[in-house]
């Protein structure tokens, strides 16, 4: 029998969780902090709580994705006035390090047991099974969890102690961050020597300089159609930008490719362009060139 899943948190990506989960077959109860969130999937057969502390008391395994450690905690201050022992957190939100193991210790001594597992993919990849799952944490839970992992991503990875999945995350975005920046540099480019964006875009994704970035948002770029409903905006980037430029300040490794990438993100904030998918950073680089292609609206 498969284990009843409680997800907490169901904006863009956690919405994208549970809907998975649903038509994987999983019994889920689902909060968000925002009504209309929990009503869009009401529809796909979830269950709806009227607070965590009620998924929580609800189901077997536990599955957050959260804005920022502020929600996290919020939380957890739910889910730990009555604390099932043994219970499983599968925490997917992109946090630091240090709250990651902060949070492991806090359910820990309340005998849970919790997961640092952020998932690398755009909603629009976690919505079609596309997205992987990094995970780290007690090794018996996540073998438990695995069967709920398979339910929302395509691949999931155990990667050691609770913090490495983050670790690893961070990896992860910045080589988003920074194939994204390619691939619009290259699209600005392609244009500029005579090329039109459709045809850059079909024939660079199929040789040996594609990506999933050129793939998935050079799509946007070629249309030049930012609109993608659930995608990875702005307000997210900068969040994930500063873990990562602190993380590799704090380890001490060169990371010159990112800073030039986060700088042309800069320029897409600069000209109002921070309400669309971060693949608008090709807009940018086409007004810095003088190219002036109509924004699809």
């Amino acid at each position: 029998m498969s284990p009843t899943v409680g997800v907490i948190g169901l904006g863009p990506m956690g919405g994208n969780i549970a809907g998975n989960l649903l038509r994987s077959g999983f019994e889920v109860t689902g909060f968000d902090i925002r009504p209309e969130c929990v009503e869009a999937q009401i529809g796909a057969g979830l269950t709806a709580a009227g607070s965590s502390a009620e998924v929580a008391q609800g189901a077997d395994v536990l599955a957050t994705s959260l804005p920022n450690i502020e929600a996290l905690e919020d939380v957890m201050d739910g889910v730990l006035r009555q604390p099932k022992p043994g219970q499983i957190l599968i925490e997917c939100s992109t946090l630091t390090v240090e709250q990651k193991i902060s949070a492991h210790a806090r359910l820990q001594a309340a005998g849970m047991r919790f997961l640092d597992a952020p998932i690398s993919g755009t909603p629009s990849m976690l919505a079609k099974m596309m997205a992987s799952i990094y995970v780290s944490g007690d090794e018996g839970a996540y073998d438990e969890s695995v069967p709920v992992l398979e339910g929302f991503t395509a691949t999931n990875f155990y990667v050691g102690e609770v913090g490495n999945a983050s670790r690893m995350k961070f990896l992860a975005n910045y080589l988003v961050h920074v194939h994204t920046t390619a691939a619009a540099e290259c699209m600005v480019l392609g244009q500029q020597a005579g090329l039109e964006p459709e045809l850059i875009h079909r024939v660079l994704t199929a040789g040996a300089g594609g990506s999933k970035m050129l793939d998935i948002r050079g799509a946007m770029m070629a249309a030049s159609d930012y609109r993608e409903g659930g995608g990875t905006m702005f307000d997210v980037y900068e969040k994930d930008a500063s873990i990562i430029t602190e993380f590799a300040a704090g380890v001490k490794a060169p990371i010159d490719l990112y800073v030039s990438s986060r700088q042309k993100f800069n320029s897409a904030i600069a000209l109002g362009l921070n309400h669309l998918d971060t693949s608008a950073v090709c807009k940018a680089i086409e007004t810095a060139v003088g190219i002036d292609r109509e924004l699809v609206e």
